[in-house]
C-alpha cells in the first residue's frame, strides 16, 4: 500500500523523473476517498432517513469520480489530475448550488482555491494562473453576498449540512491538500541532498578529473570545434609554452604551432607492415609536437593529445641518414670511397641494355702493382694511403663522364662511353697513363706508381656485365705479364687459358679423389744398354679435361699450393709398386721421385717419406729423391738439412735439369748429390749446337769433380747416343730406348731382368 503511494523514483528512468507527482495525486485521490467516506456514509444514512434521496446520487457521482481518478493515476498522470481538478469544481458548485442554506453553501468556494495548487502540481504554470483568474468570478459572488442559480426540486440539504460541510473543508484542507505538500516537500528535500550528495561527488570528481589531467603522463588540451584551448594541464603549456594561466590572445591550438613547418613522422606505435606516418609541427621555441590522439566529447569538445616528438625526429633523421649511409657503402668502396663492384655491374648492365651500336664502348681496368713494394717496406696502412691517393689522382685525370670504381683490392675500372674507334680509346688510356703521378708522396717517402691496363671492348652480343668485366680483368693480366707491361686489348686466347687453369685447378682435387691420376715408369739404361733403374712418370686423364700434361698441370698446382697433395699421391704410389714388384720378382730397380722447392721445404718431409717407406716396408736405397737447381737454392739452410737428413737414411740424390739454373759451383759442392742429370734441352742440340755439346762435356767433367754419375735425358737418336757415350755419361734416358710404360708393360720387362747386385740409385720425378 505505501510501496504504491509512495513510488520509489530510482526504479524510474530519467525520462519519468515526475514520480512524485503520481504519488502526491494518488495521496490526494486516496486520502480523500478513504478519509471523507465517514462524511458520505453518515450523510447518506441520514438521507435515507429522511427520503433525501438526492443525497445518495451526488455521493455516489463523486465516489464514482473518485475512483476513475484513481484508475487513471496509474495510466495517465494528466488524466487523473483532470479528473481531481474537476472533481473540486464539482463538489465545490454541488455544495455552493444544491445546498439552500446560503451561510453553509457559501463554504463550498473554499473548496476551489485549491485548484491553482493542483493544477501547478501537475499541468504547469499556465493553467495553474487561468484558474486563478477563473476563480476571481467565485470570489466576486461570495463578496457580492450572492448565491448562484440553484436546481430547482434538487435539494440536498440535511440537518447536519454544516457539520458535512465543515468536516470536508477540515479534511481536505488539513489532510489531503497538506499530506499532497508533504509528499512534495519531501521530495524537494530529497533533491536538495541529492543534489548536495551530487555535489560533493562532483568536487571529488573534479578534484580527481584534475588530478588525472595534470598528471597524467601526456600532454592534454580541451578545445572546442574551432580548436580555441579551453583548458591545458601543465605539460600542454610547458610544451606550447604558454603560462600556465592560459594567453587572451592566440587562444586557438594552431597559433601556438606552425603549420608551415611541419614533418612527417613514421608512427612509434605502428607495425612495420602498416607504416603509418604522423604530421608533427614546430612550436614557437622550436620543438616537434605531434597530434597524438584527438578524442570527441559529448558537449562537442575535443580532448587532444599531444607528444614531444623531438627526440623521435632527431632519432628518424638519425636512422635516415643512417641508411642512406648504409645503401652508400653498399654500393661505394669503404677505403676510397669510389663504386664498388656491385655499382660497376649496375652501371654495365645499363649500358648494356642501351648499347649504341655505332658507337664504341669499352671497360679498362688499371692494376697498382707497386702497392706490394709499400705494403712490405713501409706497412699496410701505407699501403691503404697509397691505394687512396691513386684514386684520387686517377678520379682527377679522368675526363668527366667516365665511371670509375674500385673493382677488387689493387684494380680499378672505368667505363669509356661513346668513342669512335678503339685507337680513341687506346689513345685515351695512353694519356690517362701519361698524366697520372710516377710517384706519390705518402708519409714523407716518395713511393713508385706502377700499374698495367687492360682494355675490354663491348660486344653487340654482350649481355652480362660480368663477362665483360672478366674480359678486361684477363686483358689485365696479360698486360701485367708482359715485359713492356703496356695496355693490353683482351684476347680471347688469354681467357681460355686461364679459364683452362682454373678448371685444372678444381679438376686436381677431385681428380686425387676420384683416381683419375695414374703412375708410368720410363726406365733408364746403361752404356751396355741394360735396365739400370726407373723414372716414375705421373699421368692424368681427366673426363671433363682429357689428357693433361704434367707440364701443364704441375705449375698450376705448385701455385695453388696442391703440390703436396700430388707429392703425397706419387710417394704412396711409388712405395706402394716397389713393394708389390718385391714381392712378385724378388727384386725392384730403383725409382726415382722429384722434390720441388715446395717439397724441400715442408715441416713434415722426412716424416711423410718415413712413415711412406715403413708402411710398406721398403729399404731406401730403392728410392731416389730429384730436386732442381732452382729448389735448391730457393731454402738453402732447410734444403741442406733435408738432403742432408734423406742421405744419412740411405736415400739417394740427384740433381735435376743441370746447367739450366743459376746456382754457383761454391753451392753445388756443399749439396749431398750422388748423380747429375743433363737437361734435354743441351741433349736435342747434339749435332747441331756445339755450344750445346760443350756445355754437356762441361757438365760430365763437373760432375766427375763432384764424384757424381751422370745421366742424360731426353736421348732420341743413335747420333746423340754415340756424342754421349764417347765423352763419358753414365746412364741415357730417351724414346730411343723406351717410351714411358704403363706397369703391366713395364712388368714384362721386370719379368726377364736378372736380380739386381747393387743397382745405382736413380731418379724419381713427378713430370
Amino acid at each position: 500500500m505505501f510501496r504504491w503511494l509512495f513510488l520509489n523514483e530510482s526504479a524510474l528512468t530519467p525520462a519519468e523523473h515526475a514520480a512524485w507527482k503520481l504519488s502526491a495525486l494518488r495521496i490526494i485521490l486516496m486520502s480523500g476517498f478513504l478519509l471523507e467516506a465517514a462524511v458520505a456514509i453518515h450523510s447518506s444514512v441520514n438521507a435515507f432517513a429522511v427520503g433525501a434521496y438526492q443525497v445518495l446520487w451526488v455521493v455516489g457521482f463523486f465516489y464514482l469520480v473518485l475512483s476513475l481518478g484513481l484508475y487513471y493515476s496509474s495510466r495517465h498522470l494528466r488524466a487523473g489530475a483532470a479528473i481531481l481538478i474537476g472533481t473540486v469544481y464539482a463538489s465545490s458548485f454541488a455544495i455552493v448550488c444544491l445546498i439552500n442554506q446560503y451561510d453553509i453553501a457559501k463554504f463550498g468556494y473554499i473548496f476551489i482555491y485549491t485548484t491553482p495548487i493542483i493544477a501547478r502540481l501537475f499541468f504547469g504554470t499556465r493553467l495553474a494562473i487561468g484558474l486563478m483568474v477563473f476563480n476571481i468570478l467565485p470570489f466576486l459572488l461570495l463578496l457580492l453576498n450572492r448565491p448562484l442559480l440553484t436546481v430547482p426540486g434538487f435539494d440536498v440539504t440535511l440537518p447536519a449540512s454544516n457539520t458535512y460541510v465543515q468536516s470536508l473543508l477540515f479534511l481536505f484542507f488539513n489532510t489531503c491538500v497538506p499530506l499532497a505538500v508533504f509528499r512534495v516537500l519531501h521530495e524537494l528535500d530529497l533533491s536538495a541532498l541529492r543534489y548536495r550528495q551530487a555535489s560533493a561527488e562532483l568536487v571529488v570528481s573534479h578534484a580527481q578529473y584534475e588530478e588525472v589531467f595534470q598528471n597524467a603522463g601526456t600532454a592534454l588540451l580541451l578545445t572546442d570545434a574551432s580548436g580555441q584551448i579551453l583548458q591545458a594541464n601543465q605539460q600542454a603549456n610547458s610544451l606550447l609554452g604558454r603560462n600556465a594561466s592560459g594567453d587572451e590572445e592566440d587562444l586557438a591550438l594552431f597559433a601556438w604551432l606552425s603549420l608551415d613547418n611541419s614533418v612527417r613522422l613514421k608512427s612509434p606505435n605502428s607495425d612495420e607492415s602498416e607504416n603509418m606516418r604522423m604530421s608533427a609541427y614546430r612550436t614557437r621555441d622550436g620543438k616537434l609536437v605531434a597530434l597524438e590522439n584527438i578524442s570527441q566529447t559529448s558537449t562537442d569538445h575535443y580532448i587532444v593529445a599531444l607528444r614531444d616528438v623531438s627526440g623521435l625526429h632527431s632519432m628518424h633523421h638519425a636512422l635516415q641518414l643512417s641508411l642512406e649511409r648504409e645503401d652508400y657503402l653498399s654500393r661505394h668502396d669503404a677505403l676510397t670511397n669510389l663504386p664498388n663492384r656491385d655499382m660497376l655491374r649496375s652501371h654495365l648492365q645499363e649500358i648494356l641494355s642501351n648499347i649504341d651500336e655505332n658507337k664504341v664502348t669499352a671497360l679498362v681496368s688499371f692494376r697498382l702493382n707497386s702497392i706490394r713494394h709499400a705494403n712490405q717496406q713501409f706497412g699496410a696502412h701505407t699501403g691503404d694511403i697509397l691505394l687512396r691517393r691513386f684514386a684520387e689522382e686517377l678520379s682527377r685525370v679522368l675526363p668527366k663522364n667516365c665511371f670509375c670504381a674500385r673493382l677488387r683490392s689493387i684494380v680499378f675500372s672505368f667505363v669509356v662511353e661513346q668513342s669512335r674507334t678503339p685507337g680513341e680509346i687506346i689513345k685515351l688510356v695512353e694519356r690517362v697513363r701519361n698524366t697520372l703521378p710516377r710517384e706519390l708522396e705518402v708519409n714523407g717517402e716518395n713511393l713508385l706508381v706502377q700499374f698495367s691496363a687492360g682494355i675490354a671492348l663491348v660486344r653487340p652480343e654482350d649481355t652480362e656485365p660480368d663477362d665483360l668485366i672478366r674480359r678486361s680483368e684477363v686483358a689485365l693480366d696479360t698486360a701485367r705479364r708482359s715485359s713492356d707491361q703496356s695496355v693490353t686489348l683482351f684476347d680471347e686466347d688469354d681467357a681460355q687459358q686461364i679459364r683452362r687453369s682454373v678448371e685444372i685447378e678444381v679438376g686436381i682435387v677431385n681428380g686425387l679423389k676420384q683416381n683419375e691420376f695414374r703412375m708410368v715408369y720410363q726406365p733408364k739404361v746403361d752404356r751396355d744398354g741394360n735396365i739400370a733403374s726407373l723414372e716414375a712418370l705421373l699421368r692424368w686423364e681427366s673426363p671433363n679435361l682429357g689428357n693433361v700434361t704434367p707440364a701443364e698441370f704441375i705449375p698450376i698446382a705448385e701455385r695453388a699450393g696442391l703440390i703436396r697433395l700430388i707429392s703425397n699421391f706419387v710417394m704412396n704410389q711409388v712405395s706402394y709398386q716397389i713393394r708389390q714388384w718385391l714381392d712378385r720378382y724378388g727384386d725392384c730397380p730403383v725409382i726415382a721421385l722429384n722434390l720441388s722447392a715446395t717439397d724441400i721445404a715442408r715441416n713434415d718431409l722426412l716424416h711423410l717419406i718415413d712413415s711412406s717407406c715403413h708402411r710398406y716396408d721398403i729399404a731406401p736405397s730403392y728410392i731416389e729423391f730429384e730436386i732442381t737447381e732452382t729448389g735448391l737454392i730457393a731454402n738453402e739452410a732447410l734444403t741442406i738439412h733435408h738432403l742432408g737428413e734423406l742421405k744419412t737414411r740411405g736415400f739417394n740424390i740427384a740433381i735435376d735439369d743441370f746447367g739450366t739454373g743459376y746456382s754457383s759451383l761454391s753451392k753445388l759442392s756443399h749439396f749431398p748429390a750422388q748423380s747429375v742429370k743433363i737437361d734435354r734441352s743441351f741433349v736435342a742440340q747434339i749435332g747441331h749446337n756445339q755450344k750445346s755439346e760443350m756445355i754437356i762435356k762441361a757438365i760430365i767433367s763437373l760432375a766427375n769433380i763432384l764424384s757424381c754419375r751422370t745421366v742424360a735425358e731426353g736421348v732420341e737418336n743413335v747420333e746423340q747416343e754415340s756424342f754421349l757415350k764417347e765423352i763419358g755419361c753414365d746412364y741415357f734416358q730417351g724414346y730411343y730406348y723406351y717410351r714411358p710404360l704403363e706397369v703391366s708393360a713395364m712388368e714384362l720387362l721386370l719379368a726377364e731382368m736378372p736380380a739386381r747386385e747393387q743397382a745405382p740409385a736413380f731418379q724419381f720425378k713427378l713430370a
